[in-house]
């Protein structure tokens, strides 16, 4: 009865880790493939936003100047 215990327990202990492991990869996978592109882009739009105030001052400035 011990033994079918055990052998019960560390069957359970294996299935329990693949998906565990599972859990890991998938994880992995999601940050590699949505998370880090996603924040990439956020800040290359920041990044453009930024340059097109910069620009747009720089022209009110000059127009400015103009007059």
């Amino acid at each position: 009865m011990v033994e079918a215990g055990v052998l019960a327990y560390v069957g359970a202990v294996t299935v329990l880790f693949f998906f565990w492991a599972y859990g890991l990869v998938s994880f992995a996978l999601d940050l590699k493939n949505k998370i880090v592109p996603g924040v990439r882009q956020y800040l290359r739009g920041r990044r453009e936003q930024k340059e097109a105030e910069r620009e747009r001052r720089e022209r009110e400035e000059r127009e400015k100047e103009l007059y």
